[in-house]
């Protein structure tokens, strides 16, 4: 099912916060972000909006442990200056908290959550050209200046493994060292965003790319890396990282490609790799005569979706790359699914 390209590569790797609460609700915070790490790999995110939250208490004087409409007000001025999506996503987060601040019997305002803004944003779809100079690229990638912290020695092996299996970066960052079977050929992904545990499978080249990662992690001098509980991906420091790593490393690689990066929230992404997995998955499928009606719920099932509803999607995005997919498609399947309005069709990070 995999499109992996051929994913060889050269033998040499070179070697990529904590916030502080201090407010009355530092230690609530400290509390929900340990349950929220729990189902999440990812919390950096939580924590930034909670530390905004902690900053407006203090600035504000608040040390009553409650939560007035006042209070909130005080948090939203924190929020000028960002974008519509992005205001959402820490109202989202806030509510979160505060909801669970209710569930330990503190009294709390819970603001009504925003309008979700309308997502314009249409994914890039990588060429198998781009694939191939991408890679090139980040096998020649260099430290400007020599750090324990860097996270160089994983690009290589990350970036191929985003690519040929459709996995999120904050799922490919959650896997462990006991999560890859290399006896049967596959991976364990516990932390998913549908917190759905899901079995993803290795061709050879993707287990020949891991197997050598993994061979020139384990000589960095850190005691334990090996160790089944520890993360695949880490840094010289034997630490793991958070997505801002490879989204930053990864747009320096664009710019070396040629690949022009629109600006913040415009693209392309690290994400739109798992969608150009997808669409040359479906490629690949259309190319051996595989039948789509039957091919498409195992590629549901391999990206996580929900519904298979979710994965047909990516057959509207392939129109416009390789329109005789969406022929052979409407052979098998007559007009089961439905045409998709253009103006919504993208339904954001859900994919």
């Amino acid at each position: 099912l995999s499109p992996m390209i051929s994913i060889c590569r050269k033998e040499e790797y070179s070697m990529s916060d904590r916030h502080e609460y201090k407010s009355v609700f530092a230690p609530y915070i400290t509390a929900f972000l340990k349950i929220k790490s729990a189902v999440i790999s990812n919390t950096a995110v939580y924590g930034h909006t909670l530390k905004q939250w902690d900053d407006a208490m203090l600035l504000n004087k608040r040390s009553e442990l409650y939560v007035t409409k006042e209070m909130v007000c005080d948090w939203e001025k924190s929020l000028y200056h960002t974008s519509e999506r992005t205001s959402y996503t820490k109202y989202a987060q806030l509510i979160q908290f505060l909801k669970y601040l209710c569930r330990l019997g503190i009294e709390c305002y819970v603001p009504r959550i925003p309008k979700r803004p309308s997502n314009t944003y249409i994914p890039y779809v990588y060429t198998h050209d781009d694939i191939t100079r991408i890679f090139a690229a980040i096998d020649e990638a260099e430290l400007s200046r020599p750090t324990p912290k860097s996270c160089l020695m994983c690009m290589p092996c990350l970036f191929r493994l985003l690519y040929a299996t459709g996995m999120r970066i904050s799922e490919a960052l959650s896997i462990k060292n006991e999560d890859i079977d290399f006896s049967n050929n596959f991976i364990i992904l516990r932390k998913t965003k549908n917190n759905k545990e899901r079995i993803i499978p290795m061709n050879v080249s993707l287990k020949e790319v891991l197997m050598q990662y993994i061979k020139y992690r384990d000589l960095v001098p850190i005691d334990g890396i090996s160790n089944p509980d520890r993360y695949l991906f880490v840094s010289g420091l034997g630490k793991p990282f958070s997505a801002n790593t490879p989204y930053t490393f990864f747009k320096r690689i664009l710019g070396k490609c040629g690949i022009h990066h629109r600006g913040k929230n415009e693209g392309p992404r690290v994400h739109d790799l798992r969608h150009t997995f997808a669409v040359h998955t479906l490629h690949r499928m259309s190319s051996e005569d595989v039948d789509l009606y039957a091919g498409l719920p195992i590629l549901s099932v391999m990206l996580g979706h929900a519904s298979v509803r979710e994965t047909e999607w990516y057959l509207r995005l392939t129109r416009e790359f390789y329109p005789e997919i969406i022929d052979k498609m409407s052979v098998t399947t007559g007009g089961i699914f439905p045409e998709l309005d253009k103006n919504n069709m993208y339904h954001g990070k859900g994919n």
